[in-house]
């Protein structure tokens, strides 16, 4: 009892005001304007972040029961799973202290099926509890041989499980060591997301020593209270409308977790997205809203939260319920559990592994890449805007636009160099770069990749333009390199010198540069090259060594730049110096 009495201690001496529960413990008087406050704050706090798929290597993990290394488990109610096998974890419930066994058709699934079982143990009192038929209902768990967990009087916080804090923890502890007891179990304290704001989270938490996961029933709704006329301050309070964002729901316990120092997997034991509503007799239906949450829930949440290893969908249609968070019916709810599933972070049966855990690109490291390709993300979350579009760039070029949650491109290396680049994230006035470095098949955000530069080093060589019996040496952002034994200039800065205008293409990496009745292309990556001018048509060169980019500039071989535009070039190795003349436009 020692955690709660401390805390009940604490607020008696701050002299805040303490209300008496129907059972005689102490509870705060909320202090509405500090609530309110605090809220509107969470509630618009902008991300702008990019993410990337990373290797595994540093994912958050505390070693907990059951606890996977990689990746997040993602399931839903066993009895409404079969169109989205295959699925990580199913949920299934226990209803009273004397339960005989789990019901159909959970109980033959969990059996049949490879996946790891939440099993909301729903009880409406902790007085009075006989934990000799408590322990009999565990019995009966662990003979599944199945890993479950036990989620045990959820939703304290917002129920009058919660009334008496110190009776709840007392039952909450009894609970969680017969559950120790067994190989099969594990425990898992799990209150409501917002709850009542009279039963903050720390009244109820019982001690790291008897809980081995931290779950959460998140559920985002349009509306407080079934309300649709919700004031203002309400939704704040409650984060519903357009403030009800998943990423938000939780973001209270989350605070709790890090201000207590609690280092558990974190679980949503429960939840989901309002799907529609009835006012009267009709139904109303919401996807606008709705899709963006969901895909906030099942991409933004795993990403912002990287201790959250399990999702759970509560995807259960009630006919005396006017919300309702079902998504089987609802065909853009399915594509995007569905595309969410398949996508690489997530875990779909007992023994697998997630291919992939995503890590913001400031503290990635080492990157996944995958057939040539790497895989970019934008968590972006704008305060009261639910649609927006993020635009990428590299380095100086234009890549796409993404406009949907995760806001996803695909990035590939064939046309990119050795060394350093970089990418911008835009949107809706924010910015951010993020530097990133490229060794062969190997990327790496923020640092050089094992510690050494992989840009090619300063060749040393020098270029000249020769004009009308004149000299004029050529300034260089990215010098000229060597690779493959050729000499590589920047073609941007040789062709302007030459007074031909150049052009980029991002979408198919390729320069185009005009001058007089010549006109070329160049794409990153070919071997060839086009010519086209007004008397000889198009005409297909070239090259030893393919264009490429290097730290953000497009180099070519010297001898493209020479047929390109019949130019003289002469090269002189003791002085490392390249003289260009004689060129025809």
């Amino acid at each position: 009892m020692k955690r709660i009495q401390t805390v009940i201690i604490s607020v008696i001496l701050s002299g805040v005001m303490l209300a008496s529960s129907a059972y005689g413990a102490l509870l705060p008087e909320p202090d509405w304007a500090g609530i309110l406050k605090e809220r509107k704050a969470m509630v618009n706090e902008t991300d702008f972040e990019l993410y990337v798929e990373s290797n595994n290597k540093n994912s958050v993990y505390y070693g907990a029961k059951f606890e996977p290394e990689k990746g997040v488990y993602i399931g839903m109610t066993a009895d409404s799973a079969e169109s989205f096998k295959p699925l990580g974890c199913y949920i299934t419930y226990v209803e009273s202290y004397t339960q005989s066994d789990l019901y159909y058709p959970s109980n033959s699934m969990i059996k049949q099926d490879n996946v790891i079982t939440m099993a909301g143990w729903n009880v409406t009192t902790v007085h009075n509890i006989n934990y000799d038929d408590a322990d009999k209902t565990l019995a009966m768990l662990n003979s599944y041989n199945k890993p479950m967990f036990v989620r045990f009087a959820n939703e304290m916080n917002c129920s009058n499980l919660g009334d008496d804090p110190e009776q709840y923890v007392e039952a909450f502890r009894k609970v969680a060591d017969l559950i120790h007891k067994y190989p099969n179990l594990a425990v898992v304290w799990s209150p409501n997301d917002i709850g009542g704001l009279d039963k903050p989270f720390e009244y109820y938490y019982p001690g790291d020593e008897y809980v081995d996961w931290i779950g959460v029933s998140c559920y985002t709704r349009k509306y407080f209270n079934n309300n649709p006329k919700t004031t203002y301050d309400d939704s704040i309070y409650f984060i519903t409308g357009d403030f009800g964002w998943p990423t938000n729901k939780v973001k209270p316990i989350m605070d709790f977790m890090a201000k207590n120092n609690i280092k558990k997997p974190v679980m949503l034991s429960e939840g989901g997205v309002e799907t529609s509503n009835v006012f009267g007799d009709t139904p109303v239906e919401m996807e606008k809203w709705s899709a963006p949450r969901l895909r906030n829930m099942y991409w933004n949440l795993i990403m912002k939260y990287p201790q959250i290893k399990m999702i759970n969908y509560f995807n259960v249609y009630r006919k005396n319920e006017s919300e309702r968070f079902n998504i089987s019916e609802y065909g853009y709810a399915c594509d995007i559990f569905k595309e969410a599933a398949s996508g690489g972070a997530y875990i779909r049966s007992l023994n697998g592994s997630a291919e992939f855990t995503f890590a913001n690109a400031e503290k990635a490291g080492e990157v996944r890449v995958k057939d040539g390709k790497m895989n970019i993300y934008t968590l972006a979350h704008v305060p009261l805007k639910s649609n927006i579009t993020v635009e990428y760039k590299l380095d100086d070029g234009d890549m796409g636009s993404a406009d949907n949650i995760p806001y996803k491109m695909s990035v590939s290396l064939s046309g990119i160099s050795d060394g350093k680049h970089t990418i911008t994230i835009e949107s809706e006035g924010l910015s951010r770069t993020y530097d990133f470095y490229k060794s062969g098949e190997k990327v790496s955000f923020g640092r050089e990749i094992s510690g050494e530069a992989q840009k090619p080093k300063d060749s040393g060589i020098k270029v000249y333009i020769k004009e009308s019996g004149k000299l004029r040496e050529l300034a260089f952002d990215q010098p000229p390199v060597i690779i493959d034994g050729r000499t590589l200039v920047p073609v941007r800065a040789v062709f302007e010198a030459m007074g031909m205008s150049v052009n980029w293409d991002n979408n198919t990496k390729t320069a185009y540069a005009s001058g007089g009745e010549t006109n070329i292309e160049i794409s990153i990556g070919a071997t060839e090259f086009y010519r086209r001018t007004g008397s000889e048509g198009r005409k297909n060169l070239s090259m030893d060594v393919p264009a490429q980019i290097i730290s953000g500039r497009t180099l070519v071989p010297l001898r493209a730049v020479a047929e390109a535009c019949d130019a003289e070039v002469e090269w002189v190795n003791e002085t490392k110096t390249i003289y260009i003349s004689d060129w025809q436009i």
